[in-house]
């Protein structure tokens, strides 16, 4: 654009010094004729763009290393036609940081609506986001141009890979239907079970009166449900990271996955907690089978990974009515994350830090292997490729 003004200029300047030196009234004419056609373009710059509507579209899911297609829609709702709309569609991968831009070039005539497709690629999993914000709008002859806004956005979320891992450590106490831990052995609000007859106390739910033990003792008495096994265990995952490490975020990911998928091949039941940012609520979901696995996968990696600070375990704790647990499996990348200790009061907590040492704290170790960045290289393993992940009991 720059080029183009000096260009203009120098012409202006021409045509001005020919007139004065030949006195010609052509090329006067050519002078005046030139700065209105710079008038008339100035004009039309101001009032083009102002009613241009854009939207982005992208798939729900994606792959990893591989591209996926997105679609911006334009449509013009002016008289006044768009002659150089210029602007960058930005993609960042919520999750791990992995960003870039593609350029947009597009003209659109009084009333036309067009479609530009894009192509990107992240080679990461994560949600990737996609948005149209600032673009400038310029005149025909690229001497002019004004700034116009949009707000059009798109997410597309890819998926780990599939890690299929033994996590017997985790489970060594058992979480299963014969455990006496984590069933009759509390109380709780299971209605199939129930873990002790008592007498009534202030409080009480009505509901808990055992009326025909209470019509034979000639005393209320209190039928105290026993621990569900539904509410064995939580998983929660932290995406957060106060220095964000792609490879960090991923294992984070792939650990959640393999642990789910090994809780359902051993039968253990289990809930998941995730803090959705879009609606601004904790979430807890049982995972019993396959779609339930993706569909928890897929909001963690969706709405749980834009934060600015550690937000699960602490949105998990503000609810007064959060049930509580016999066993929590705490996962994060961040090395300085110290949430899981609020969690000490509520039950057994076991840490999985991805890329954390375990420190002091006896456990588990191991070396967890992911996929190759470059999928010409993907059978390559080595220790760019891999993350020390560490596995331990707060005490």
């Amino acid at each position: 654009m720059m080029k183009n003004r000096i260009m203009w200029l120098l012409w202006l300047i021409g045509m001005a010094g020919a007139t004065v030196v030949t006195g010609s009234w052509l090329m006067a004419a050519v002078l005046l004729l030139s700065a209105l056609l710079l008038l008339l373009s100035a004009a039309v710059t101001s009032l083009g763009g102002r009613k241009t509507e854009i939207k982005l579209s992208v798939p729900r899911a994606a792959e990893r290393n591989e591209n996926f297609r997105g679609r911006m829609t334009l449509k013009n709702q002016s008289a006044w036609p768009v002659f150089g709309g210029r602007g960058e569609i930005l993609w960042e991968n919520l999750f791990t940081g992995e960003h870039g831009e593609i350029p947009i070039a597009f003209s659109l005539g009084s009333r036309e609506k067009r479609t530009i497709e894009f192509e990107a690629c992240s080679g990461w999993c994560g949600c990737i986001k996609v948005t149209f914000s600032d673009w400038r709008c310029s005149d025909f002859f690229h001497v002019f141009y004004v700034k116009r806004k949009a707000v059009a956005e798109g997410a597309t979320v890819i998926m780990p890979e599939k890690q299929n891992r033994d996590f017997s450590f985790l489970t060594r106490e058992g979480f299963d239907m014969e455990s006496f831990r984590y069933s009759g052995n509390r109380p709780g609000d299971d209605p199939g079970e129930t873990y002790d007859i008592r007498e009534y106390q202030p409080g009480d739910s009505i509901r808990q009166i055992h009326w025909k033990l209470s019509g034979k003792l000639d005393d209320i008495m209190i039928r105290e449900k026993s621990f569900p096994v539904d509410d064995t265990v939580l998983i929660l995952a932290e995406a957060f990271q106060t220095e964000r490490d792609s490879k960090r975020a991923e294992t984070v990911a792939e650990v959640l996955s393999a642990v789910l998928r090994d809780f359902m091949e051993k039968k253990i039941p289990c809930q998941v907690g995730i803090y959705d940012r879009s609606t601004g609520k904790f979430r807890q979901e049982k995972v019993r089978k396959e779609e339930d696995h993706e569909h928890v996968l897929y909001g963690f990696l969706r709405y749980g990974s834009d934060e600015k600070t550690p937000v699960t375990v602490q949105e998990y704790l503000k609810n007064p009515g959060a049930q509580n647990f016999a066993n929590y499996i705490y996962i994060t990348g961040d090395p300085e994350d110290k949430e899981a200790e609020l969690l000490k009061q509520k039950g057994e907590v076991t840490v999985i830090g991805c890329g954390v040492s375990s420190g002091d704290n006896k456990g588990e170790q191991i070396t967890w292997k992911y996929g190759s960045q470059n999928p010409e290289d993907s059978q390559k393993q080595n220790t760019e490729n891999s993350c020390q992940i560490s596995c331990w009991k707060l005490r």
